[in-house]
């Protein structure tokens, strides 16, 4: 079953608790709701390896990103799920890849 995420969850990820506590500045919670707000739901491409931490392309721009866990390969079609503390949450894109199969 899938896990449905809250506004916080998309922004903050897991961490948010921290993050609400004040570790962060307002202006980068903002910036992280600005990042969120442009790369949420699309869809792009493992830019490198990502073990669970790399790099994705979305709309021909990179970013650091972050799986749940596990591994990706490069190439790999991924999906935005969220943003945590500058990350950008991505999962395996699997209808993508189904599509390209």
């Amino acid at each position: 079953m899938a896990r449905e995420y809250t506004e916080d969850d998309l922004v903050y990820g897991e961490s948010w608790g921290l993050v609400h506590r004040g570790f962060l500045a307002d202006s980068e919670i903002e910036r992280m709701k600005a990042l969120r707000d442009k790369v949420m739901g699309k869809h792009g491409k493992a830019g490198t390896t990502l073990k669970p931490i790399g790099r994705v392309i979305i709309d021909g721009e990179w970013y650091d990103a972050r799986l749940k866990d596990g591994y990706l390969d490069i190439g790999t079609p991924i999906v935005v799920i969220g943003i945590d503390i500058g990350y950008v949450l991505v999962n395996e894109d699997l209808k993508r890849e189904e599509d390209n199969s």
